[in-house]
């Protein structure tokens, strides 16, 4: 897999299946009453029915999965681009698929965010992002929370990584009821 030069501290780690990082993702949110409230109200009866139709326009399981170390987060993570879902995209892009991390930190749905500010204030030594590679660029599928409290983080000394797959072709919104910001 060909990584956007301007991330330039990702190191290949191992290749991994969509199963596997979606277990990984569950790991993080499924156990948290408010997801559980979240799903609920848009009809889903389980985390992983949610999710699964939330990541479902991206074919994750026709792609090849690779881990990679993000070796410089505080570096590399602002030039990461957040997540296509509709409720981002109303609140932050301006209409447009998505933008840069960067971009969006002193928007008042990012800088304000009472999710963003706890995750910083707590931000856990290891964390694994799930994300896609598309022209020159990496646009998160998940983590935004996290992504932008690293954003704004001046020291962080812990472990991270990043699953990509490559796509082609125009980036689908994603995510039906898509997350709360």
């Amino acid at each position: 897999m060909n990584i956007p030069k301007q991330y330039r501290s990702l190191q290949y780690v191992h290749d991994i299946e969509w199963r596997d990082v979606f277990a990984v993702w569950r790991s993080y949110e499924a156990y948290q009453k408010g997801w559980e409230t979240h799903w609920v109200e848009r009809g889903f009866d389980s985390w992983d029915a949610w999710r699964g139709n939330y990541a479902a326009p991206l074919l994750p399981e026709k792609r090849v999965w690779k881990v990679y170390r993000i070796a410089d987060p505080l570096c590399d993570v602002p030039l990461m681009y957040g997540v296509p879902s509709r409720g981002w995209q109303a609140k932050c892009y301006d209409g447009m698929p998505t933008k840069m991390i960067a971009d969006i930190l002193l928007h008042s749905t990012v800088a304000n965010n009472p999710k963003i500010s706890a995750v910083q204030e707590n931000f856990p030594f290891q964390t694994m992002f799930t994300g896609i590679v598309h022209k020159e660029k990496i646009i998160l599928v998940e983590g935004m929370h996290r992504a932008c409290a690293l954003a704004r983080m001046r020291e962080y000394a812990g472990d991270v990584v990043i699953a990509l797959a490559m796509y082609d072709g125009d980036i689908p919104s994603i995510g039906k009821g898509d997350v709360v910001l």
